[in-house]
């Protein structure tokens, strides 16, 4: 099986894209289409721009019905999982404002995704800065990043490894790894460290995502309602004196170790 391998960088991150089986002169008109499709997303939902349509809302020079109808279905996805996870994802900053960022890579991938079927391969797999999507069917195994590790984690010794192509297809892992202090617990409005890391495997990146974020910041509260939702868990909760991690995992986690 030969597998065409690129990265394309976006939304301020790189993203890591796999087709197997498939020419390269179909590969890379699809990449290009999910390429653009990303940085779409950023033009609608950066925060860093100001020319984005987010920011230009927040700043009222438009309305949400001025907007792209792709906005408005984010800031619902928003305030729905706050609801589904019992406010352990909590969009809505202090000042009020509903900050998507948090959503917005994993249903950026999931929409972007779609143009690698124009390549016409065997299956496909995005990697992106800790979250993963493949295609039905695709065979892979992919590795849970050890916490302490900062920056790009590859050839670093991993935690887990799972699999993903048959029941999951989407993998999400949330945590301070890559920047310190970054998720808050919204039942106290501090800092929230319930966990080291929390890795999250369902069908639906954006599900993912979100449940993931809504673990690291509520904590053991909320893994039984994300379990009850049909996705399956991995908490890390310290790491012992020879290095390794405590970890929990739901009875179907999907490890191949």
């Amino acid at each position: 099986m030969t597998t065409f391998r690129t990265t394309v960088h976006s939304m301020a991150m790189p993203f890591v894209v796999e087709i197997d089986d498939a020419d390269a002169e179909a590969c890379e008109p699809a990449v290009a289409q999910f390429h653009a499709a990303l940085e779409w997303a950023d033009d609608v939902f950066s925060r860093w721009r100001e020319d984005s349509y987010l920011r230009m809302l927040e700043r009222g020079e438009l309305t949400l019905d001025e907007a792209p109808r792709e906005l408005r279905e984010v800031l619902e996805a928003c305030e729905w999982f706050r609801e589904v996870t019992a406010g352990g994802f909590d969009a809505r900053r202090a000042d009020g404002v509903v900050d998507p960022t948090g959503l917005v890579k994993g249903w950026a991938v999931a929409r972007a995704a779609r143009h690698l079927d124009g390549a016409r391969g065997t299956g496909w797999m995005v990697g992106a800065s800790g979250d993963v999507l493949v295609a039905p069917g695709t065979d892979r195994r992919i590795g849970i990043a050890d916490p302490r590790v900062k920056g790009d984690p590859t050839g670093t010794a991993v935690i887990d490894v799972v699999a993903l192509g048959g029941a999951f297809t989407a993998l999400a892992t949330s945590g301070g790894a890559q920047v310190v202090d970054h998720i808050w617990d919204p039942a106290t409005g501090e800092v929230a460290r319930h966990y080291q890391q929390v890795s999250v495997a369902g069908t639906d990146l954006t599900e993912a995502d979100a449940w993931a974020t809504a673990i690291a910041g509520g904590g053991p509260r909320i893994v039984a309602a994300a379990l009850d939702r049909g996705l399956e868990v991995m908490v890390v909760t310290g790491e012992r004196y020879d290095g390794t991690f405590d970890a929990q995992t739901s009875p179907g986690w999907p490890s191949v170790r």
